[in-house]
């Protein structure tokens, strides 16, 4: 399983945000197998906490159908252990590539809770797992030491950090060196490439999927290339809560037929949509000119 960008699909909805828009999602499926990128579906651009069983289950069926020549993750629920089993058991038989699995939101668990909890998804999977450290949004962050407890366990194959430096990266490798760290932040992928990451899930490549895949393979072959623009994406990304700057831009492109998302999220968080067309114009051919 060697794949060194992953997009994180947003989830397109009809302009009241009640239906997902299939027409608009197999457009961006397609934009990412193009591109030869992996595609990780219902994580957290993905909006898929926002969406109920039979959706998810919709959503995976769909993209499944399209016989996409690429690698796809599916998110699974983090919150509720009897749920996220039971979307295990769905999976099972799908034609999935692996799952990410992210760190349980809201209870804060230690190190053995985490460590069990784990234990518990990767025991009853049939796919790899990718886990996921997102501390801004589970409210704590994956422990090393739980890593390093469930190094050996042969569904546990990476890890996503979107810890927003790379401190994490390195405390994962140490606790774990034969797992495959992915950056989960766009603009700090040279960095982490720099300390060991094996490539990046990606929130900006839904907009510039051959541009953001160009970034990633520089990043990894260590070739110093000007990283200021990438930078400010990032940052513009962070302006409202993901996903709804980028589909915002995804909206305004084309790309997608709503930029709908939903409650809690408000697509009216965001304060402009000017900074982040002004960064396509600077983005979208970028690999053409480095």
């Amino acid at each position: 399983m060697k794949q060194i960008l992953y997009t994180a699909l947003v989830t397109p909805f009809d302009a009241q945000g009640e239906n997902i828009d299939y027409k608009s999602l197999e457009k961006l499926v397609r934009a990412q197998e193009k591109a030869n990128n992996g595609i990780v579906l219902m994580g957290s651009t993905g909006e898929g906490l926002s969406l109920c069983d039979h959706e998810r289950q919709k959503i995976v069926e769909f993209v499944l159908a399209l016989k996409p020549q690429t690698q796809i993750l599916v998110g699974v629920p983090s919150f509720n252990l009897r749920v996220a089993l039971n979307w295990l058991s769905f999976c099972r038989n799908l034609p999935i590539d692996g799952y990410l699995m992210t760190t349980p939101m809201y209870t804060k668990p230690g190190v053995l809770g985490q460590s069990a909890w784990f234990e518990k998804l990767l025991d009853h999977a049939a796919h790899k797992a990718m886990l996921y450290n997102i501390p801004g949004r589970s409210g704590i962050k994956l422990h090393a030491e739980a890593i390093k407890n469930l190094k050996h366990h042969e569904r546990l194959w990476a890890l996503k950090d979107s810890s927003g430096s790379v401190d994490s990266l390195i405390e994962y490798q140490e606790a774990s060196p034969n797992l495959e760290i992915f950056c989960g932040d766009d603009y700090l992928m040279p960095a982490a490439a720099a300390h060991g990451a094996r490539g990046l899930v990606s929130v900006a490549s839904n907009a510039w999927p051959q541009a953001c895949r160009r970034y990633v393979a520089l990043a990894l072959d260590n070739i110093k290339f000007e990283t200021l623009h990438w930078w400010q994406a990032g940052r513009a990304f962070s302006n409202a809560s993901n996903p709804i700057p980028v589909k915002a831009l995804l909206k305004d492109l084309g790309y997608i037929n709503s930029d709908q998302v939903r409650l809690p999220l408000s697509i009216k968080d965001l304060p402009s949509r000017q900074i982040l067309l002004a960064l396509h114009e600077k983005l979208h051919n970028w690999d053409h000119h480095v």
